[in-house]
């Protein structure tokens, strides 16, 4: 350890030394090219600055796609992600078409119609970590309401009524829930090559009806609704098909319309009488028996039939549980799930046991057959009924 001397003021001054000769300046000495400040290495600042810099291009959004890459046949590859996005907002996703299927038969709906929009944060992330000349397919996100509105009203044209002629054939319906769901589950695998197959139900045709004399007596007018057969409108009205045929003069009893006028031989909707409806489960209070046999509902107060109509019970593979139940919970409008089926915003459903109830139907009109994955479907209009008629606690009986 070495120590400096200082003056001390306010003494002597000290004898000024001997002059010397200056010293030769000593040659600097230039910096190793390999040492920088703090004992860093050119190179090690390299690999950091270059570090930062990508970090920063990240978090920038300055990262490309890389080269090659396709989403949806648009190009996108080797772009930065702020370029790709802004390509990918200017398509028309709306307008592309998806192509329907049920054998050799196909319909074409938008993406936009079947309420269908491109996921762009999911489609672009999938996008940058896909391989070089990858060819993607977009991320979706969906709107089930309108997706089911517009299945609904591609079932018009899907759905074949069953032939009821002298040789009766099987008709096809469109399962709704049964795609619903499918879309629900894997929307990204359904609409990646851009074609739906559908689901179809299989619909028995009616049984031949015996012949009887021409009627003679009341008539009802009924307007033939969207859905509707003769064979259907006949059990509605409770009357045999081929009188309505012969007082309508129809050539072909499978060819209806919308908005046809037809006269039906009876006074007005039927109405089973006492006599014919089951035996009420109560002789005080409401009630309700559901017949799967007749594909009927009836409403019971204080042991007396108030009112009736057709319902659509459970299928063969999926049937309606029978016995004695109560409701147990309403809800006006409810979502509703299963092993092959999604139905978003059921109305009016009242459910009696478990995942089993009774409830509004708007994507078939075949009341009075089989066609539900277990429940009780009614039109629209009758659920409302019954759902502002029976309380929680209500019995319903299922034979």
């Amino acid at each position: 350890m070495s120590i400096q001397s200082r003056p001390i003021y306010g003494s002597p001054a000290p004898a000024r030394p001997a002059a010397r000769r200056p010293a030769a300046p000593r040659p600097r000495r230039r910096a190793s090219p390999w040492l920088l400040a703090g004992g860093l290495t050119a190179s090690a600042l390299a690999v950091t600055l270059t570090l930062i810099a990508a970090i920063a291009y990240l978090l920038t959004g300055g990262a490309a796609i890389p080269a090659g890459v396709t989403v949806g046949g648009i190009a996108i590859g080797g772009q930065p992600v702020e370029r790709a996005q802004q390509r990918l907002v200017s398509e028309d996703w709306a307008s592309h078409p998806v192509t329907l299927v049920d054998g050799d038969r196909q319909w074409t709906l938008t993406l936009g119609a079947l309420g269908v929009q491109v996921d762009l944060a999911a489609t672009l992330d999938s996008a940058r970590r896909t391989p070089a000349g990858a060819s993607l397919t977009p991320w979706y996100t969906i709107d089930l309401v309108q997706t089911q509105q517009a299945l609904i009203d591609l079932s018009e044209r899907t759905n074949i009524a069953p032939g009821a002629g002298a040789e009766p054939t099987p008709g096809r319906a469109l399962d709704v829930p049964a795609l619903l769901d499918r879309l629900y589950r894997d929307l990204h695998g359904e609409l990646a090559d851009g074609r739906l197959e559908l689901p179809m139900l299989v619909v028995e045709p009616p049984e031949p009806e015996p012949e009887q004399a021409a009627y003679s007596g009341a008539t009802t007018v009924h307007v033939v609704e969207r859905g509707q057969e003769l064979a259907l409108i006949a059990r509605l009205y409770g009357v045999d098909m081929q009188d309505i045929v012969r007082l309508n003069n129809l050539s072909n009893p499978d060819l209806l319309y919308v908005g046809q006028e037809l006269t039906i031989p009876a006074a007005g909707i039927y109405q089973p009488s006492a006599g014919e409806a089951p035996p009420a489960p109560a002789s005080t209070g409401k009630s309700i028996v559901v017949d799967t046999g007749k594909q009927r509902i009836y409403a019971y107060e204080n042991g007396q039939l108030v009112r009736s109509h057709l319902v659509s019970t459970g299928r063969a593979e999926t049937p309606t549980v029978r016995g004695d139940y109560r409701i147990y919970v309403k809800h006006v409008a409810t979502d509703m799930r299963g092993p092959d089926y999604y139905l978003p915003q059921v109305p009016y459903t009242m459910y009696f046991y478990q995942g089993y109830g009774i409830h509004g139907t708007y994507w078939h009109n075949s009341f009075g057959r089989p066609m539900s994955h277990g429940c009780v479907n009614l039109p629209v209009g009758e659920a409302e009924w019954f759902f502002n008629w029976a309380e929680v606690g209500t019995p319903v009986r299922v034979i």
